[in-house]
């Protein structure tokens, strides 16, 4: 009976040492790590104040592969969540919410998980180091554990799980923005646009990268294109297009396009209607492999990339529609290589997903070149992406728009 009553003495005394120590023990924990990367400070504040891309880079995906993620709320700042579900413990089952953005210095995330406490978050800073040229990424973990004995004991292992995860998304964080082009799209107004689907008349064309060669070459090419809107008996209903196919570090590979009246052609007395571009399969492309070298496709027919071939180098087909990102590029064509770079990062740090080799950027061209001087020309420059995101592109201005230039 002695050694029993000396027992729970004994744990009395533990217990009781135990809540005294817990009690002495801080209620609220604090940790942080910090990277720097060589990038815009606009671009990684953008892509941590959206969760779009979250899963190909987060330490959630890190940990299971297998994870679920969905996205609440809006796409883009305050508000901003995303939810995620694992069969494994860690991560388990949790979500990160944006809760305070200010500009491009700070980033609060909720978090919610399993890990012990109150008022989780994640709490991003940015600072800008060596002229701008460098960011200073400081990522903190704070946590209110109250009079939560236990939780205040888990405080104690935080540099554990969070400082972990922290250290994960930071060097995972710096490979990401590595792949960003790193242009700055703060002078830019980016907006998403719903592209509707516009019969065209094409040329495929290149030119040395300079922009009398790029002129003549695209000079040249609508030429042919009004030459066969001619016969056609069409018109223009629109300002010409560009197809960026290949910026080359010497040639400029494009194609230049004018919408026109009627999707309906007349081709060697048949009649034939303009549609979407459909490239032959993969198993046609291959018995061609296999056997002869193939016939340049006569008028009427359709040629490798699935275009309707009309005459000579003047192919038909329904432009791009869908989603696609546009901003505005007022100044000399010289400037459309940055502008469509600073798409480029703007969808990327953005979190919009885009395939530039199968849906190729392209410019429309407002003004015309015959009355408007060189470096006051005026494009809208657009990046097709995949994303079903509402449109928010301001109306359009008929007035600004030139009237299509006379066939020759």
């Amino acid at each position: 009976m002695t050694r029993i009553l000396e027992f729970i003495v004994a744990a009395i005394i533990v217990f009781a040492l135990a809540v005294i120590i817990g009690l002495a023990l801080p209620s609220s924990g604090h940790i942080e790590r910090s990277v720097e990367i060589s990038h815009n400070g606009r671009h990684i504040a953008d892509m941590l104040s959206n969760f779009r891309r979250f899963p190909e880079w987060g330490v959630v995906r890190m940990l299971d592969s297998k994870t679920q993620f969905t996205l609440e709320g809006p796409n883009y700042g305050n508000g901003a969540k995303i939810n995620w579900t694992s069969a494994k413990p860690s991560p388990g089952n949790g979500s990160f919410e944006i809760a305070d953005k200010q500009g491009d210095t700070s980033i609060v995330w909720k978090v919610a998980n399993a890990w012990k406490g109150e008022n989780k978050r994640y709490t991003i800073t940015l600072e800008p180091q060596k002229n701008g040229r460098i960011t200073k990424v400081s990522w903190a973990y704070d946590v209110d554990y109250g009079w939560d004995l236990v939780a205040r004991y888990s405080g104690l292992y935080i540099n554990g799980d969070p400082a972990t995860h922290i250290q994960m998304n930071l060097a995972s964080l710096q490979q990401q923005m590595a792949a960003i082009p790193n242009v700055d799209y703060t002078p830019y107004e980016v907006f998403v646009a719903d592209v509707p689907a516009q019969p065209q008349l094409v040329v495929a064309t290149s030119a040395p990268r300079s922009l009398d060669d790029v002129a003549a070459a695209t000079d040249k090419a609508l030429q042919e294109i009004h030459a066969v809107m001619k016969k056609q008996n069409l018109t223009a209903v629109g300002p010409r297009y560009t197809t960026t196919v290949e910026w080359g570090d010497e040639n400029y590979v494009f194609d230049v396009g004018l919408p026109v009246s009627s999707a309906t052609l007349k081709i060697d007395g048949k009649d034939y209607t303009i549609g979407p571009a459909v490239p032959p399969s993969v198993a046609d492309q291959a018995a061609t492999e296999e056997g002869a070298e193939p016939a340049e496709p006569a008028p009427g027919q359709i040629d490798r990339k699935g275009n309707l071939v009309v005459a000579g180098p003047v192919v038909a087909r329904n432009g791009y529609t869908g989603k696609a990102l546009v901003t505005t590029w007022m100044g000399s064509p010289a400037g459309l290589p940055l502008t469509r770079l600073a798409l480029k990062a703007y969808a990327m740090s953005m979190g919009y997903r885009f395939n530039e080799n199968t849906n190729r950027y392209f410019d429309v061209m407002l003004t015309d070149p015959a009355t408007v001087a060189d470096d006051e020309q005026q494009f809208k420059v657009y990046l097709p992406i995949s994303d079903d995101v509402a449109a928010n592109e301001p109306a359009a201005q008929p007035a600004e728009t030139p009237a299509p230039a006379p066939a020759q």
